[in-house]
């Protein structure tokens, strides 16, 4: 926790002082990153708010501008019907995410925990974005975009108790060689969870820098670095579990219009009628840029320092660190420069369709954005048309001595020529629409289907004479929308749910654990040897469970007949795999070697000899194998009894 000092002694001065010169260099090469960064994007920003204003129903392109200004938009139809579609193929069916292995509880336990984390709802006054509104801001980001991209995290909130407990404690030993005891009570102390759950927070894509040496088809988590640019409030930095350092020197006066995150989104923000945020009285915004990926960096006095003279790396190593830089209206502050807790680049990025040349990926409205322009164009230009003959223009002599006010005129539609209007001015005869330019209609916005995954079909407004033809071209929408489901699962769903687990393993209070799955979790070593598969594809979950099921019950009449001291515990095994699939854990543990009934007086017994046996070869019941046994197990591998 930070101490928050009398930080208005300090100025942004007294930091070039006092901060130590690496710190200073380090914040400007973050800073430095981030500009040469943006340069590199500086076209698809520009793309981005032309399909942002595409979005919002305006005309940031324009092939012809008079009168009307209608916009038909495609945009907004195309991508607000695909994401109730896709959400409803993700969160369609129970569990979101599935996991399977041959290691059957451990794939169950990954599962639960995803499961109760992805339908979690907290209470009102818990700060927590459910999974399924991340997911939807995330499809509209990279639909719009072509990229989504999320900042992954833990949040845990623990609570500290205190219990006495009385214990016995030797005090001395008599002179028949007996040990006293006495009774005393000594503190128990120990942490319980409050809140501990995984964080999911989508970023604009104007306020993130990555790698410009990706290429297309790799994760964001493959590059070198990314950078990641907030806005936060001062205070909250103070009250933050990081140790930030360098607060003291940040300006707590600086004014919003002065970061750079403002002045990037301004012009947005102003066509949706916003203004610059205000300047609080008590509260102070800074702009921080926290950058995460691979540092060369070098042990001095016990701290890592980063190495920023090539000159140098021969005598360093690499390490994923985390560097945040905070800046107002001042030169960059290092506030944060540590090793990185979650050992990897903690973003997913969601892309739908692939570019043969660039990292970022192209969304659904980019391929058909020009023939947007043109078929607002041409609609335009019609109903310009349609409102020259209906509201033909009042021609005037401007010399004339006329009264203004009185002079009733369509908008736009009074022209004023010197002399005569009858000798200055040819009027034009009134013109039909015709044919042709409505024909051009049909055919941009036939194109427009032909390039999208979404047609009239698959919005229930197709026009097809019978219904077999409008069954077949809804199904080849939703066999395009399909594939971009498998996008979403390979590039968001999936990485999702496997740094969710690992980061629940590094994180997670058992205690955790121990509510969500009722029992403790099986962390394993390799996580490898799980598949995620999300519920949204080809093969449903609970359809396989049923097969695993008839598969395991066949298993058991085949094991059942065979002659070995072992058979019973592979019955077990089988008969828990089939509970575990049935969703009923605890008759599942029942199974296990390892249980024993603590309230039966045989289960307390079966634990007794199981301790005083320790590792003698047992059989199902854990007690020591008799003669009988013995017997069967030699006949089972010696048939005819030889040798």
């Amino acid at each position: 926790m930070n101490d928050q000092t009398d930080y208005n002694e300090k100025t942004e001065k007294d930091a070039a002082a006092e901060v130590p010169d690496w710190q200073t260099g380090l914040a400007n090469h973050v800073i430095g990153e981030w500009d040469k960064g943006k340069q590199f994007v500086t076209s698809l920003d520009t793309l981005y708010d032309d399909l942002y204003d595409m979005m919002r129903g305006e005309r940031p392109q324009k092939n012809y501008d008079w009168q009307s200004n209608i916009v038909i938009n495609k945009v907004f139809q195309v991508v607000w019907t695909a994401i109730p579609y896709l959400t409803a193929k993700i969160f369609g069916a129970s569990p979101i995410i599935g996991v399977t292995s041959f290691d059957k509880k451990g794939a169950w336990q990954r599962e639960k925990i995803l499961d109760y984390w992805y339908n979690l709802q907290v209470p009102p006054d818990k700060t927590h974005t459910p999974f399924f509104i991340v997911i939807t801001m995330l499809l509209l980001r990279a639909l719009l975009n072509g990229v989504g991209i999320v900042k992954k995290g833990w949040h845990q909130k623990l609570k500290r108790i205190s219990k006495p407990i009385e214990v016995k404690v030797p005090k001395r030993v008599d002179e028949n060689g007996q040990v006293e005891f006495e009774n005393k009570t000594k503190e128990f102390v120990t942490n319980i969870p409050l809140e501990d759950w995984p964080v999911n927070q989508v970023c604009n894509n104007k306020d993130v820098v990555v790698d410009w040496m990706l290429q297309p088809g790799q994760s964001i988590r493959h590059g070198r670095f990314v950078i990641h640019r907030s806005i936060v409030d001062l205070d909250s930095l103070y009250k933050s579990d990081i140790d930030y350092i360098n607060l003291d020197y940040l300006n707590r006066d600086a004014a919003p219009e002065a970061l750079s995150q403002t002045q990037d989104h301004s012009a947005q923000s102003g066509k949706d009628g916003l203004d610059t945020p205000p300047k609080s009285d008590i509260y102070a915004d800074i702009e921080i840029y926290e950058r995460q990926g691979e540092f060369l960096v070098k042990r001095v006095e016990g701290e890592w320092v980063p190495c920023l003279d090539k000159s140098e790396i021969g005598e360093v190593e690499t390490k994923q660190m985390i560097c945040t830089v905070a800046k107002t209206s001042g030169p960059p502050v290092l506030i944060r420069f540590e090793e990185n807790p979650y050992e990897q680049i903690t973003y997913c990025d969601l892309h739908i369709y692939f570019d043969e040349e660039r990292w970022q990926s192209m969304g659904m409205v980019e391929p058909f954005k020009d023939v947007q322009t043109a078929l607002n164009d041409n609609a335009n230009a019609m109903f310009d048309e349609i409102w020259k003959n209906l509201m033909p223009p009042v021609v005037v002599n401007k010399f004339a001595l006329w009264d203004w006010d009185t002079m009733q005129y369509a908008p736009s539609q009074r022209w004023l020529v010197g002399g005569n209007p009858a000798e200055s001015f040819l009027p034009m005869p009134a013109s039909n629409i015709t044919r042709d330019a409505w024909n051009k209609h049909s055919l941009l916005d036939a194109e427009i289907q032909l390039t999208s995954a979404i047609t009239p079909p698959m919005q229930g407004t197709g026009k097809e004479k019978t219904a077999t033809l409008a069954t077949l071209n809804a199904q080849y929408s939703m066999g395009k929308l399909d594939f971009l489901v498998k996008m979403i699962e390979q590039t968001a769903l999936i990485p999702s749910a496997q740094m969710d687990v690992a980061f629940a393993k590094k994180f997670a209070h058992p205690l955790t654990f121990q509510t969500i799955i009722g029992s403790p979790f099986v962390y394993g070593d390799w996580e490898d040897i799980y598949r995620y598969q999300p519920c949204a594809t080809a093969v449903k979950l609970e359809a396989q469970k049923e097969t695993e099921i008839r598969q395991d019950l066949q298993l058991v009449q085949i094991f059942a007949s065979i002659q070995n001291p072992n058979t019973a515990k592979i019955l077990n095994v089988l008969w828990g795999n089939i509970l575990r699939n049935r969703d009923m854990p605890k008759e599942a543990a029942m199974f296990d070697e390892e249980y024993f009934a603590p309230d039966n007086p045989g289960g307390q017994m079966q634990m007794l000899q199981r301790r005083m046996n320790g590792d003698m070869a047992s059989n199902e019941e854990g007690l020591p194998m008799g003669g009988t046994q013995a017997n069967v197990r030699e006949a089972t591998f010696n048939p005819l009894g030889g040798a």
